[in-house]
């Protein structure tokens, strides 16, 4: 009996290590930034550490919109949408996020959607424009909403580069049509592929009546360039106030 135990003891002692060794080595999955368990030196589940995603707290503040969201209509069935938008967060920036704009008719029910994808550095806030959208149905109200954000470490995404703007005026282009010129400098020491130019046109109230952008492509560190922003004619807008930003990622 002694020597049936002794046996039985050592087969399953045998049996277990060719069961560990195959699991180890054919079964166990390998140890990645997507399975859920705390692993390879991470700083918390799939996050930190060997992982890009990194760890944010649970506190962290959403990206959210800052006062109402204002349409402009350019042309009939055409509007154009404009959101302030802010990053409450000191620690973390946006490398990237998707954010929709949704109308919604007098029952309440959403009719459309237009969808977008931005960047916001820590404690930034900004403009964000659909220009000239397609809109088929009367609209009631809209609201904005910011999704999936990329979260970075303020630390690594830096501060708003510095562009400096000169020689603005904003007059009319054509009898419809206005527009707001100028150069552009980029301060800063990095070289930027993209460049957006928003500019929101307002009332002698300061009030926004409209909005638009434009684009610069392969913006060179200290470099200078023309810009220029046009928008229909709109009733009531002062030429003096017009506001003026630009916004860069990082590389």
């Amino acid at each position: 009996m002694a020597k049936q135990i002794i046996y039985g003891a050592i087969y399953c002692g045998v049996f277990f290590v060719i069961v560990a060794v195959i699991y180890f080595l054919y079964v166990k999955p390998t140890p990645s930034c997507f399975d859920n368990i705390q692993n390879q030196g991470e700083e918390g589940v799939d996050c930190g550490g060997p992982c890009a995603k990194i760890c944010t707290p649970t506190n962290i503040q959403p990206i959210s919109a800052v006062g109402n969201i204002m349409t402009f209509t350019t042309n009939p069935h055409r509007v154009t949408f404009l959101a302030r938008v802010v990053d409450a967060n000191s620690d973390f920036a946006a490398r990237s996020f998707d954010y929709r704009f949704d109308l919604y008719d007098a029952s309440g029910s959403v009719i459309q959607s237009f969808s977008g994808q931005s960047f916001i550095y820590a404690n930034e806030v900004k403009y964000l424009v659909l220009p000239n959208e397609d809109v088929t149905s009367s609209v009631s109200s809209v609201t904005f909403a910011a999704m999936d954000p990329e979260w970075a470490k303020s630390s690594d995404l830096g501060v708003p580069p510095q562009f400096v703007f000169q020689n603005v005026g904003t007059g009319m282009v054509s009898s419809g049509t206005i527009g707001v010129s100028g150069t552009i400098t980029n301060e800063d020491a990095s070289a930027f592929d993209n460049v957006t130019v928003t500019a929101v046109f307002k009332d002698g109230a300061g009030t926004p009546v409209g909005a638009s952008q434009t684009e610069l492509d392969n913006v060179a560190a200290n470099g200078t360039y023309n810009f220029s922003v046009i928008y229909p004619a709109t009733q009531n807008i002062d030429l003096t106030a017009t506001e003026i930003e630009a916004y860069a990622l990082r590389p």
